[in-house]
């Protein structure tokens, strides 16, 4: 009972962070063309505006893995055999925190919330802030996957 309370906070924790995910790409959107227009002139423009949406959609990957995970095995947890159930936190934990790392090294170095730093450029700085509230959820599945994977060692489903 104690596992699926759990895996059902992860999955509301992973839709939580979806949104946060899809405010943030829907504001990055907005620079789509600017942005292609700059990146024909810099090849530097043109690797940042890829790594910026390789690194929404790592996010978006961990949180789906995370959200069906959770889900399935709040679900139908006690059903599957005694290796995917120890697997699946494994697994998941590992995708999250890949994906968490790369979120970070690229956004580790922009501060949210630098209102007025550029004009005319305050989607841009909710989707940073946005993108910020992000990683602090992947933290969060982080600790829980930790906290799920330590209970189904020690009480089991």
């Amino acid at each position: 009972m104690l596992l699926q309370f759990l895996h059902l906070a992860q999955a509301a924790l992973a839709a939580y962070g979806g949104k946060q995910s899809y405010i943030a790409i829907t504001n990055l959107r907005k620079y789509d063309k600017a942005s292609e227009k700059l990146a024909k002139y810099s090849s530097e423009a043109e690797r940042q505006r890829q790594k910026t949406y390789a690194t929404q959609t790592s996010g978006v990957v961990a949180l789906l893995l995370s959200f069906f995970m959770s889900l399935l095995l709040a679900l139908r947890g006690s059903v599957y055999g005694f290796i995917p159930r120890y697997l699946a936190p494994s697994v998941t934990l590992v995708g999250i925190g890949f994906a968490r790392e790369h979120i970070r090294d690229f956004w580790a170095g922009k501060t949210p919330g630098l209102k007025g730093a550029l004009p005319k450029m305050g989607d841009y700085e909710e989707a940073e802030r946005r993108t910020h509230e992000l990683l602090s959820v992947l933290d969060m599945l982080v600790f829980s996957w930790v906290a799920t994977l330590f209970l189904v060692l020690i009480v089991g489903y």
